[in-house]
């Protein structure tokens, strides 16, 4: 499996190995700071297209939080795939 050598954390999107399920990696620089870091992992319900498309749940994160989550999914079988959303205001 491969870890994130990103240095201010994971972006992207994972996948459950059942296809239920996929959480989104985001970040935002917040200042010039290394240490601060907005970083968020949002889980979303997949429908039968496969399409994350049922947002379940946001949680704010720390860094190390985001690195520990997003290696302790793809360790657990989970798969990085590519899904653009569409965000509104």
């Amino acid at each position: 499996m491969a870890k994130v050598e990103n240095l201010e954390g994971p972006i992207g999107w994972l996948m459950d190995p059942h296809n239920k399920w996929a959480i989104n990696f985001d970040f935002k620089k917040v200042t010039n700071d290394q240490n601060s870091v907005d970083s968020t992992i949002d889980m979303w319900g997949v429908v039968p297209n496969g399409k994350p498309m049922q947002f379940k749940s946001r949680r704010k994160v720390t860094k190390e939080e985001s690195l520990k989550t997003w290696n302790q999914l793809l360790s657990s079988n989970w798969v990085e795939f590519d899904f653009k959303i569409n965000k509104s205001a």
